[in-house]
């Protein structure tokens, strides 16, 4: 810092010895380019089906699941290994698709355009209920479920993020018609409970249909206790956008 003021004073000084010498402005110029780069769809990610949907002319409803940290990377098998795709891989039949994407990267958070890309793509190709599309997320990926409740709001009827986090000052871009039921653990020491505490709190203040459910349980053992809610699964198939 001393040596750029003793530089600075002087120039001054040669500038005032020799009044002649001006400095012409530097005239700055930025140019305006609009980039045509598509995000690509390189996700891997499991799909289920309904059984009955061959034989059905109905649209289903959608549930997005995003996993936590440990089933992050390239292999697609880690993410049969705990949540919702464990429940279908141990012979549930459930009357909704299930999206299941794989987070790339073992260190980062979801890459949640990615996500919503494949997301569309499914709705174009399948008889998915716009109406009726859910997203829930464990741990990491209940940190990606605040994320695209905020990033897309008029996609998601219902949230469930469990035993995650998020900023709070964005939650006024939610949905007004999506309802959230918030999961936590009062043992987590991963992710503590005061971070599913403030965003609830928050969502009450902007009178959002918000419920808190804590469980005595820690980081592992909410997931769990979680998709075995009955009523939670009765309210979340409930739960509905209007569409024009």
């Amino acid at each position: 810092m001393l040596r750029y003021l003793l530089s600075l004073a002087a120039l001054g000084a040669i500038v005032m010895g020799n009044p002649s010498l001006v400095f012409a402005p530097v005239m700055a110029d930025q140019v305006a380019i609009t980039s045509d780069s598509k995000i690509p769809n390189d996700l891997n990610y499991l799909l289920y089906t309904p059984e009955d949907y061959e034989t059905s002319e109905e649209p289903y409803p959608l549930v997005v699941w995003l996993h936590g940290g440990g089933q992050s990377g390239d292999d697609i098998n880690d993410v049969r290994s705990s949540g919702l795709p464990n429940i279908i891989e141990q012979g549930s039949d459930l009357p909704f698709f299930v999206f299941s994407p794989q987070n790339p990267s073992e260190d980062l958070l979801y890459p949640i355009e990615k996500v919503k890309n494949v997301l569309d793509e499914l709705v174009s190709e399948f008889r998915v209920d716009p109406s009726r599309i859910y997203v829930m997320g464990y741990s990491r990926g209940g940190f990606g479920a605040w994320a695209m409740a905020k990033q897309f709001p008029d996609t998601f009827a219902a949230v469930v993020p469990i035993a995650g986090g998020g900023v709070r000052y964005y939650l006024n871009r939610t949905n007004e018609q999506t309802a959230f039921w918030i999961f936590h653990g009062s043992r987590d020491d991963v992710i503590p409970l005061s971070d599913s505490v403030v965003l609830y709190e928050r969502l009450k203040s902007l009178d959002r249909d918000a419920r808190l459910t804590v469980f005595d349980a820690d980081h592992e053992e909410i997931e769990s206790l979680t998709l075995n809610q009955s009523a939670m699964w009765d309210w979340l198939l409930q739960q509905q956008l209007e569409t024009e």
